[in-house]
């Protein structure tokens, strides 16, 4: 079976019966949750295929709870000296919510227009900075931005900083050089990720006393002991999403195969049709994704009007800013030109493992005659 045109992302994960040879070990042990033996093995088998010679991750119930656990591990709640979280508006709404589940205030600052990400040397002279409490820097569809960069802002500003890495598993494990050796990476193994234990996530952290933290905050702030010495929650990964996890890492090399196989077919067929605009796949962004960049903002209103129309999914991902979102509307921002003009441009096309090239034929075929309509003048 291929995967449905209709869906912009349509997810496949490992089959029950690929599952099931794991589903043993806790029902053997009668240990389901709070960190049993298959989530242990996992973290050490993910750390090994991130290259480390230790356990550098640790998983989480979500991405979003390793991201709010980061934020509690390296800056702890909100305080009314630094009641803010500074990252940028171009991003999915969890990077923001997490702050607030933080108690912090989100503060919106736009992104550079070449990585969709935060500009360190932008933020350090930024006039909010003195009242931050944490920033959170975002890899925008699994873009990893410069983190020695963002290394060298944390140490000289002092203020602590999370990576909100949530697609960037791909660009986690090709690049281990990339990684920070000091700041928490969160990943997100969501169903829609290339790599998924159907809801979880994980943060790769390189450094013992930060993994303790993470699982501390995860387990209602409990360390060795059932007394609370920090703020928490339950997030921990159970015992059934770590089984589909080993069972997605058993087969993990067929699917990035298979990703890479789709990234070149759209690749192709949209140098065949000559498709305007700049397409992104992988290794540019995460598996995850098929994205098309409008090359001004005539075409791009022009091509939603197209995609308005077509017998495919398609989707802005950020949407045009959290800042345009009702719940984050009264929020305090800087001017957003760059997010603005990202959010009319960019947009998600159909991915999946097995998208057939026929279907992606046809997406390039509805999408090759996109132009902006020519102005005439009179007489």
């Amino acid at each position: 079976m291929t995967s449905d045109l209709r869906k912009v992302c349509d997810p496949l994960l490992p089959t029950a019966q690929e599952i099931m040879g794991y589903l043993d070990v806790p029902d053997r042990n009668r240990w389901y949750a709070n960190r049993g033996e298959l989530v242990q093995r996992l973290e050490t088998r993910l750390s090994k295929a991130l290259g480390a010679d230790r356990d550098v991750v640790t998983t989480a119930a979500s991405g979003t709870a390793a991201l709010e656990a980061s934020i509690m591990a390296t800056a702890g709640r909100a305080t009314a000296e630094k009641p803010l979280a500074l990252l940028p508006s171009y991003t999915f709404a969890a990077t923001a919510l997490a702050a607030e589940r933080c108690g912090y205030t989100p503060y919106f600052v736009d992104v550079d227009p070449q990585s969709w990400a935060l500009d360190p040397a932008a933020l350090a002279d930024h006039p909010a900075l003195a009242q931050a409490g944490v920033v959170l820097v975002v890899a925008p569809y699994g873009r990893l931005p410069d983190l020695t960069a963002f290394e060298a802002f944390r140490d000289q500003s002092g203020v602590p900083v999370v990576v909100d890495a949530a697609a960037a598993f791909e660009a986690v494990l090709s690049t281990p050089f990339a990684r920070s050796s000091s700041l928490p990476i969160c990943l997100s193994f969501h169903a829609t990720k290339t790599f998924s234990t159907g809801e979880g996530g994980a943060v790769v952290w390189d450094t013992q006393p930060g993994r303790e933290l993470i699982s501390q905050a995860t387990n209602f702030g409990f360390l060795n002991s059932r007394e609370c010495r920090m703020s928490g929650f339950n997030g921990k990964m159970s015992e059934y999403h770590a089984a589909v996890g080993h069972a997605m890492l058993d087969m993990y090399g067929r699917r990035a195969a298979a990703y890479a196989e789709v990234s070149r077919g759209y690749r192709v067929a949209f140098d065949a049709r000559d498709v305007p605009g700049r397409l992104f796949v992988s290794p540019e962004v995460s598996s995850a994704y098929a994205l098309l960049e409008a090359e001004d903002r005539a075409s791009a209103e022009h091509l939603h009007a197209v995609l308005s129309g077509a017998s495919f999914g398609w989707r802005r991902w950020y949407e045009h800013g959290l800042h345009n979102m009702a719940h984050f509307a009264a929020c305090p921002r800087d001017p957003l030109p760059v997010t603005e003009d990202l959010g009319l441009r960019l947009f998600g096309l159909p991915m999946a493992p097995d998208l057939a090239p026929s279907l992606i034929a046809d997406v390039a075929t509805c999408v090759a005659p996109v132009s902006p309509p020519i102005s005439r003048s009179a007489g």
